[in-house]
C-alpha cells in the first residue's frame, strides 16, 4: 500500500533542525570542518543550550565547566558532540505525540541507539561508523511516532497489545498495509538522510533480507532484541547469549569486549533528563 495517504494526512510533517540534518549527512564525511559545525550549532540557541546542558551533566561531564560550543568540541570530541546534537534535535522534533508515552518511547530508543553503537565499535568489518549506528537506533521507531500522529486511536490499541507481547510490525501491517519500518525509512528519505540510515530503518525487522547486507540494520535488530529481553526481566548475560547467530555472525563481532560494554549500557542509569525540556 502507498504511504502517500499517511503523509498527506499529517498536515505538517515534523522537520529536523538544519544543523541536525547537516550533521547526519556528515556521518560518513571525515573532512567536515569542525569550525563550520560549531558555527552552525551556535545559530540554533535551543540546541546550543541542550548541548551545553548535556556536556555538563553527570553522564557526559568531563570534570570541568563546559561553557561554549567550542569548549564542548574540544573537551568531548567531535563525534560525541555530533551525537548529542543529533539526539537533542530528534527528541525535540517529536513532542506531544497523541497517545505516545514520551519517556518510554525515548528510553527504548536511546537504549537501542547505545547498544547499536557498541555493536559497531566491536565489529571487525571495515568502514562502519558507530555514530551512524547510534543515529539509526535513535530513529528506529520514528515511523511509529508518525503513525501515532496520523492514527492515534488505532496505534494506542496496537501499543497495548505490543506491551503484552504481540508483534508490532504484523499488527500495523494488518491495519494499514504497511508498518513503522517502512514509514520510518520513507521519513528518513524525506529528510534526505544518507541511504544507509533509510535502509537500516526499512530492514531492521528482517536484516538478512537486505541486499547488499546492511550492518546497521543487523545492529539495530540485535539491539532491539537485547533491550526487549532485558525489559522483560531476562538477566543481561542471558539476553546477550541469546543474540540470534544468523544476524550476529555477519557482523564479525569481538564478543568478549562487546559483552563487557553492553553490560555496562544495560545497567546504566536513564540518560533522558538532559534531553527533555
Amino acid at each position: 500500500m502507498s504511504l502517500v495517504p499517511l503523509f498527506e494526512k499529517i498536515h505538517q510533517l515534523p522537520t529536523v533542525p538544519a544543523v541536525v540534518s547537516e550533521l547526519i549527512s556528515s556521518l560518513d564525511n571525515d573532512r567536515i570542518s569542525i569550525h563550520h559545525v560549531s558555527a552552525s550549532i551556535r545559530k540554533d540557541p535551543s540546541l546550543s543550550l541542550k548541548l551545553l546542558r548535556s556536556a555538563n551533566s553527570v553522564r557526559y561531564g568531563v570534570g570541568r565547566n563546559v561553557a561554549t560550543i567550542d569548549n564542548a568540541l574540544l573537551l568531548l570530541g567531535f563525534d560525541r558532540v555530533r551525537t548529542l546534537v543529533i539526539a537533542s534535535g530528534v527528541v525535540g522534533v517529536l513532542k506531544d505525540v497523541p497517545g505516545l508515552d514520551r519517556r518510554t518511547f525515548w528510553h527504548e530508543s536511546f537504549m537501542v541507539a547505545n547498544i547499536s553503537r557498541a555493536l559497531m565499535r566491536h565489529s571487525r568489518l571495515e568502514g562502519l561508523a558507530p555514530e551512524t549506528a547510534f543515529t539509526c537506533g535513535i530513529l528506529h521507531r520514528v515511523g511509529a511516532a508518525l503513525m501515532h500522529i496520523a492514527h492515534p486511536q488505532v496505534m494506542s490499541r496496537i501499543d497495548a497489545l505490543v506491551a503484552s507481547g504481540a508483534p508490532r510490525g504484523e499488527l500495523e501491517f494488518d491495519q494499514f498495509g504497511f508498518n513503522y519500518t517502512e514509514v520510518g525509512a520513507e521519513l528518513a528519505r524525506h529528510w534526505r538522510f544518507p541511504e544507509p540510515i533509510s535502509t537500516a530503518l526499512a530492514y531492521q525487522e528482517r536484516p538478512l533480507e537486505a541486499a547488499p547486507f546492511s550492518a546497521y540494520a543487523a545492529a539495530v535488530n540485535l539491539a532491539i532484541e537485547l533491550s526487549r529481553h532485558v525489559g522483560e526481566g531476562w538477566r543481561e548475560e542471558h539476553a546477550l547469549s541469546e543474540m540470534p547467530r544468523a544476524v550476529r555472525r555477519p557482523l564479525a563481532l569481538d564478543l568478549l569486549s562487546l559483552y563487557e560494554e553492553v553490560l555496562d549500557i544495560l545497567k546504566a542509569d536513564d540518560e533522558l533528563g538532559v534531553f527533555f525540556d
